[in-house]
């Protein structure tokens, strides 16, 4: 919506009198031409309406179609309704302030090109974003797609930010549909590929989601906005599961864990909108320990967790994670998470995150 944007109206008056000028015509010769008085000539050179009627006739004088003449009137009617609309969401920006993270966001993308000197537009720009028509729509029940658990009426700079976040990935997704349709037992069966390839995301950061897409579920990489706190979503559109990562930890034990917590969202809880992280979590707690033991007995299989607390020695947890071919960074995810051993011990065997950057 921002290609063709002005902050001003130009009547289609303006339009005729240029013709008027360069044919050397003046009103009353286009008064006695279309048959109309001299009287509505003057009134439409100063900003009356076009009607279509005097579109054709004025069609037959220019040799512009009428169509085009229509065209400009509609052009400037919706220009003045969308400066009224501008001015009046000037009154009152203060749902602004809460959507001040995403809008820096927003602008680096593009998304957005209004700036807070001209409130109205930026107003009006977010709306389109979001995709709704007026600011009291802007809630959270309105902006997170298909947000059957999300019940809050009140829109704070956690949920603004997670709203966009949200948005962004559903456009994301969008753009690049699925190249074959969700197939269950496709997803299932490629979970020790996925698995294993955690050992290859330094050298090949996207393979899992090549991978993912084999069975039809997308994988949208991206960064947090500042504020909304969320590891990972899931959400369905017609095209079937969408998986959200962000960066967020900044480390692949974490990505690991939230890519198949997220995985198991999809297979356990079809249709529903889940975020994880965020102080705004779309779920119960039922179904997030659901999600959190799919995740711990994929990644960490029963059998092994017992002897995964013995761990004493990064070489140790490097030949352990070897023997379940995934990465460390998923066993010291595993050993931090459950305490067993000190957070500041072991960082180093994570693989740094740097491949979800919003540009």
């Amino acid at each position: 919506m921002t290609d063709n944007y002005t902050d001003y109206a130009v009547a289609t008056g303006e339009f005729i009198q240029e013709w008027l000028d360069d044919h050397r015509m003046t009103a009353a010769e286009l008064a006695r031409r279309t048959g109309f008085s001299r009287k509505h000539i003057s009134m439409v050179l100063a900003g009356a309406p076009v009607s279509p009627d005097f579109a054709n006739r004025l069609e037959l004088v220019t040799r512009v179609p009428a169509e085009r003449w229509l065209a400009l009137e509609g052009q400037y009617r919706a220009d003045l309704e969308r400066l009224g609309l501008e001015q009046r969401l000037a009154e009152d920006d203060s749902l602004l302030e809460t959507f001040l993270p995403s809008l820096k966001v927003l602008r680096k993308l593009g998304v957005i090109q209004g700036t807070r000197r001209n409130p109205g537009r930026l107003m009006v720009e977010l709306m389109s974003f979001f995709q709704v028509g007026s600011p009291e729509a802007l809630v959270p029940r309105n902006l997170v797609p298909n947000a059957a658990f999300l019940k809050s009426t009140t829109l704070d700079a956690v949920t603004a930010s997670l709203a966009t976040w949200l948005r962004l990935a559903q456009i994301r997704a969008a753009e690049e549909p699925p190249v074959v349709a969700f197939d269950r037992s496709v997803l299932i069966s490629s979970l020790p590929d996925v698995r294993r390839l955690s050992r290859k995301l330094a050298d090949d950061p996207t393979a899992f989601v090549t991978r993912l897409g084999e069975a039809g579920v997308r994988v949208v990489l991206l960064e947090e906005i500042p504020g909304c706190r969320a590891y990972g979503a899931t959400f369905w559109d017609e095209h079937g599961p969408v998986i959200v990562l962000s960066a967020r930890g900044k480390q692949d034990g974490a990505l690991w864990f939230t890519l198949f917590h997220e995985i198991g969202h999809v297979l356990l809880h079809p249709n529903c909108v889940f975020v994880e992280g965020s102080d705004s979590d779309l779920a119960t707690a039922a179904q997030e320990e659901e999600a959190n033991n799919f995740a711990a007995n994929w990644l960490i299989p029963a059998e092994y967790a017992a002897e995964a607390a013995t761990l004493r020695s990064k070489a140790a947890v490097v030949a352990f994670a070897e023997r379940l071919e995934v990465s460390p960074g998923v066993i010291m995810q595993h050993l931090h998470h459950h305490g067993y051993w000190r957070h500041q011990n072991g960082r180093d065997l994570y693989v740094k995150l740097a491949i979800l950057e919003a540009d």
